[in-house]
């Protein structure tokens, strides 16, 4: 894979004309049966830079939305940005078509998002729990009041939470996974996940009150 040189999302700093429009890659016949899609998820595999600029062009705001939701700076979403595509070129030759590419991306965001978390503190300090939190809560969380937050001011609260409740926030309400999902992903036990998103809720709500 070639390395790109990527910078703000939908920008590239490459000494080639920069790439217009995703269209201006793709060449469409009438006998084609391959999609838009197809072609430049075949040109990524290649390692096409072409296609490379043109995947990122077209997707790198939307990823950067998911690395803001996950990172508690710009700076970090920025650094995520770059990193999850290289890990997204690295990987597209895995890519099935069973789901959009956009639904898998953001699997290879999120994980890469958690990687990085976890790299940066010890086992302990990532699932440090008190004895209350063993308890799994079996009831199901009440719907949360009606108010007046606007989107910004919620993920601007979500983004100052701590890196553990930043990601049970982000797992369970915003990538609808299940606590059985992020007790597999985050190797904690369902209760855990469970408690951590109640405290999570908790932590929350404080912030936006303050606000």
């Amino acid at each position: 894979m070639r390395e790109i040189e990527m910078t703000a999302p939908g920008h590239f700093e490459n000494p080639r004309p920069p790439l217009a429009t995703f269209s201006g890659y793709c060449v469409h016949n009438s006998e084609s049966t391959l999609t838009a899609d197809d072609e430049l998820i075949q040109g990524c595999r290649k390692g096409d830079r072409r296609a490379q600029q043109a995947l990122f062009q077209r997707l790198s705001p939307r990823m950067y939305g998911v690395c803001l939701r996950y990172c508690s700076s710009r700076e970090d979403a920025e650094d995520l940005l770059h990193d999850g595509f290289v890990k997204v070129f690295e990987k597209i030759g895995s890519f099935k078509g069973q789901s959009a590419l956009e639904t898998w991306m953001t699997r290879v965001f999120v994980n890469e998002a958690i990687s990085r978390i976890r790299k940066r503190k010890s086992r302990g300090e990532w699932f440090t729990l008190d004895a209350e939190a063993e308890v799994a809560d079996d009831a199901e969380e009440a719907d949360e009041p009606e108010n007046e937050w606007d989107a910004d001011t919620v993920m601007q609260a979500v983004a100052a939470l701590p890196d553990k409740y930043r990601i049970i926030i982000n797992l369970y309400a915003i990538e609808q996974r299940t606590h059985k999902e992020i007790s597999e992903l985050l190797g904690i036990a369902e209760g855990a996940s469970k408690s951590q998103l109640s405290r999570a809720r908790a932590m929350l709500r404080e912030l936006l009150h303050k606000k």
